[in-house]
């Protein structure tokens, strides 16, 4: 009869180790999936400072747009009054024309950098955009995956607790599980 205890206490402590080490491996992987989810919020709030930076950019080259469309129309206008003048002077015509010329050259030059910066700014806000759609999920997967393995976890090593109740929209309070107050708001 003492053997066939041995036998069962000794089966019994080959259980318990293998509880211990399944329940060691995922501790190990439920650390290792809330350093990615850190990591991966972390690259969502730089991505996020990214796109606030661009869109104050864009914001910036809309303003500087509308400051070269009024030194447009401002020299636009200055023009006219050159050719005017330049009808009463004809001695002048030649340095008037010149000056035209490279007004509007500057001028072309100026509109077609500010629309390839627009341009560059509108693409790359764009790519954050989907750089950003592509990570909150992953993200969100990240943090449900880890809460339900917290949950298995927690049954592994408090057999017969209930859980049921438990949810990532959950806190204790008081001995209790009740709904978060921030979601309540």
């Amino acid at each position: 009869m003492s053997r066939r205890w041995e036998r069962q206490e000794e089966a019994y402590k080959d259980s318990l180790r293998l509880i211990q080490k399944a329940k060691e491996d995922a501790s190990k992987r439920l650390h290792e999936a809330g350093q990615a989810h850190a990591e991966l919020l972390g690259q969502l709030v730089t991505l996020r400072v990214k796109v606030v930076e661009l869109q104050d950019a864009a914001e910036a080259s809309k303003a500087q747009q509308k400051k070269l469309e009024d030194y447009c129309v401002d020299r636009e206008q200055k023009l006219a009054k050159a050719e005017a003048a330049l009808e009463a002077k004809t001695n002048d015509c030649d340095l008037l024309t010149a000056e035209n010329t490279t007004l509007q050259a500057k001028v072309q030059e100026l509109v077609a950098a500010l629309a390839t910066k627009d341009q560059e700014m509108t693409s790359q806000a764009e790519n954050c955009k989907a750089v950003e759609e592509r990570l909150l999920p992953e993200a969100a997967t990240g943090f449900a995956d880890g809460f339900a393995e917290a949950l298995v976890q927690a049954a592994c090593a408090n057999p017969g607790i209930n859980i049921s109740e438990c949810s990532p929209f959950s806190e204790g309070v008081k001995g209790k599980i009740v709904p978060l107050a921030a979601l309540e708001d």
